[in-house]
């Protein structure tokens, strides 16, 4: 149900200026800066991250539902400049798979970091993923296809503007549903660590999560491009179709176990994973895709996420659907 202005909100539509003795003027110059004060009314907590947490909030000026993401108190300064970073890719990088930020500020009071965005409704893929296991089901090859392929279509928007986001994961994919007509798309989130390759000089920290990150990644002996999000993608998409980790055997051990494994340990196939009615063409498919997007050298992979979007589209659109492999 949408949140409705009050009175109480009418000093907040107000465009106050912080000087207010200056002398009023007709028209706006150019190179004129315009100063405002903007309020936002927390509704309450949504969520948590590893910098932030996150409150459902209402902008009584533009009457909408916002998310407003705090910086947590006591972080170093490398996570609020990481912080203030994901809000400013969140503003400049304009896609539909993308969550867009709408502002950002600082709490003076309390020294917080802090930045409106997108207020989403749904759940990520991650937990979609863990209902289907409770219920011994897989998402289904049409949801899979259309969410994914969002997902890869955001990428390269990203890519091409020189940011490699460097987390890609299905706790980082947000699936929203619209309440009236049913219609599902996804966003990706979180650029908190994202890499911009236009700006970034000097070593590049390692970070990621040991599930999903890639080589070069893990092992910094390599620079980093839209290819180490691929590696990551293609884990996604294995955990997607078969409904398990390709390396489910490791996910309690140390985060080192994993890591060696995703520099030394080939991929399964996913296609050894899959119900006796998906045909040997979608099978050899993703095998394909999978392990082209989860090769140990970068060079080997897509050469982009259009490319890997082409073809897994081209295998899952012509698969055939069963009940037992979608989730509800």
């Amino acid at each position: 149900m949408p949140f409705e202005a009050s009175a109480l909100d009418s000093v907040a539509r107000e465009t106050r200026p912080f000087a207010a003795e200056l002398e009023p003027v007709d028209w706006v110059e150019p190179s004129e800066m315009v100063i405002h004060s903007k309020q936002y009314r927390v509704m309450g907590q949504m969520g948590e991250g590893g910098m932030g947490t996150i409150y459902h909030a209402y902008d009584p000026v533009l009457e909408r539902d916002v998310a407003l993401k705090v910086m947590k108190p006591g972080l170093p300064g490398a996570a609020r400049q990481r912080f203030r970073m994901e809000a400013l890719y969140g503003a400049r990088l304009s896609h539909p798979n993308l969550a867009r930020v709408y502002d950002l500020g600082f709490m003076p009071d309390r020294g917080l970091d802090w930045f409106a965005m997108e207020h989403l409704r749904g759940k990520d893929l991650d937990r979609l993923l863990a209902r289907a296991r409770q219920r011994n089901m897989r998402l289904s090859f049409a949801i899979v296809a259309h969410v994914f392929g969002g997902v890869l279509d955001a990428l390269e928007h990203a890519h091409r503007r020189g940011v490699v986001h460097r987390d890609v994961k299905p706790s980082n994919i947000f699936v929203c549903r619209d309440v009236e007509d049913g219609r599902i798309w996804s966003k990706l989130l979180d650029f908190g660590v994202a890499l911009d390759l236009a700006r970034h000089k000097g070593p590049i920290e390692i970070c990621g999560d040991p599930r999903y990150i890639a080589p070069e990644q893990a092992l910094g002996n390599r620079p980093l491009d839209g290819r180490t999000d691929l590696y990551a993608a293609g884990i996604t998409l294995f955990e997607l179709v078969t409904g398990r980790h390709p390396f489910h055997d490791l996910l309690e051990a140390p985060s080192r176990d994993l890591l060696a494994a995703q520099c030394e340990r080939d991929v399964p196939r996913p296609g050894n994973l899959l119900p006796a009615a998906v045909s040997k063409e979608v099978r050899y498919g993703l095998d394909v895709v999978v392990q082209r997007a989860c090769d140990k050298d970068p060079d080997k992979r897509f050469a982009s996420a259009a490319d890997m979007r082409t073809a897994m589209l081209d295998v899952l659109r012509g698969a055939p659907e069963r009940h037992d492999m979608t989730a509800a």
